[in-house]
């Protein structure tokens, strides 16, 4: 069974008991407040379990056909099967704070019936505004670019390099649903930060090399004083890395393997990135990471770039004196999911670095949240994001 047709069907199956018991709850409302009408019978019902024509589909197609591509499938059975994610476990946690609060009522003299139908005329309020408000928040977080501004303090940095702007992109994606026009937008707006320098920390496209080119062309319109560079990311590796870098070297981008470069600021300052291949498919070892940080010598800036970050990296960025490391491979967790006042999202479930700056001891390691998508075609409180590091003396 493919990949993407599994992964479905696991969060499919996360989000069972919501679905089973909101269908439960919204029939047994409407019964209360609408009587024996359609409405009460099939309609409403009908949306949420409408959630699941996605994966079923996908389950008959694979059944019949024994190889099915779900990317190939028409857009709006994804854009609903993942929206219905996002809504129905927000829709869950009200539903469940309505029923609370309808149970303790019964410890009042207050008349049973009357509250049954304050209670059911509330269940549908909360559908229709819960409905309305995660369909404006996904189409906000998927199609809004958001700039991340950080000031960073450095120790010793020289005067040259007061005020200098790193920006960091990472997870373009390119594939049927990030195309052409997004990842012109995405470059867009990190232009218009006027950065010194960009880094991308991997993973131009989603999969296979239909899209490579494509991307590299519009990646290739950023812009910088300093250079633009890029590591290898997982979805890189498993499309071809050497097809990846001959497409960035095309589009004027230096794609890093294991290897530094010094990057001259002016005549008596100079920067070095060290960008290390770190992927599922490709382990980093621990003898080249040391051999490259001890190469970087005593630059005025250096910077530790790689696709995934571990705690072998994170050591060896310390003990040589990086001044930051940079990473991405989460998009920031890309759809958070809201539960019982807290969100949740896979990139948790692999590492404690999702999204955003952290600090171990005096490196701080930044993690972009990137443009594309994995699994899901939607965001959900992580917004592709444009990251500007501006640096000052510490």
């Amino acid at each position: 069974m493919p990949w993407l047709l599994r992964m479905t069907l696991l969060v499919s199956l996360l989000m069972a008991p919501a679905v089973i018991y909101l269908v439960w709850r919204v029939n047994v409302s409407a019964r209360q407040l609408l009587g024996g009408s359609a409405w009460s019978k099939h309609i409403l019902p009908a949306v949420v379990c409408s959630f699941y024509l996605f994966p079923l589909i996908g389950i008959i197609d694979f059944y019949f056909s024994g190889d099915i591509d779900l990317l190939k499938y028409p857009k709006p059975l994804a854009y609903w099967f993942w929206f219905g994610l996002l809504f129905v476990f927000q829709l869950a946690t009200w539903v469940l704070v309505a029923d609370l609060a309808k149970g303790i009522t019964r410890f009042f003299s207050w008349d049973p019936r009357r509250m049954d139908r304050i209670h059911a005329r509330l269940i549908f309020m909360l559908f229709v505004v819960i409905f309305s408000y995660t369909g404006w928040k996904v189409y906000r977080d998927t199609t809004r670019v958001a700039v991340e501004n950080i000031t960073l303090p450095v120790e010793d940095l020289p005067e040259p390099l007061h005020g200098f702007k790193v920006a960091h992109i990472s997870d373009i994606q390119g594939d049927e649903y990030t195309g052409r026009q997004e990842i012109s937008g995405y470059i867009r707006k990190l232009n218009e930060q006027n950065p010194d320098l960009v880094i991308f920390t991997g993973d131009l496209i989603s999969y296979g090399t239909d899209f490579v080119d494509m991307s590299a062309r519009a990646f290739g319109k950023a812009k910088a004083r300093h250079g633009v560079y890029a590591v290898v990311g997982d979805h890189d590796y498993w499309a071809g890395t050497a097809a990846v870098k001959q497409a960035l070297n095309e589009a004027g981008i230096s794609l890093l393997e294991d290897e530094n470069i010094g990057i001259p600021v002016d005549s008596s300052s100079f920067a070095v990135m060290t960008g290390v291949t770190e992927v599922y498919s490709q382990r980093s070892n621990p003898e080249t990471v040391d051999s490259l940080s001890r190469r970087a010598g005593d630059a005025a800036l250096k910077i530790f770039a790689s696709h995934q970050v571990n705690d072998r990296l994170i050591d060896s960025a310390i003990k040589h004196g990086y001044d930051m490391m940079l990473a991405g491979h989460t998009h920031g967790g890309q759809i958070r999911v809201p539960f019982m006042g807290m969100d949740f999202s896979a990139s948790e479930r692999e590492t404690d670095y999702v999204s955003g700056l952290y600090w171990e001891g005096t490196l701080p390691i930044h993690i972009n949240n990137g443009l594309g998508f994995t699994l899901g075609p939607i965001r959900y409180n992580a917004p592709p994001t444009v990251t500007v590091i501006e640096l000052q003396p510490k």
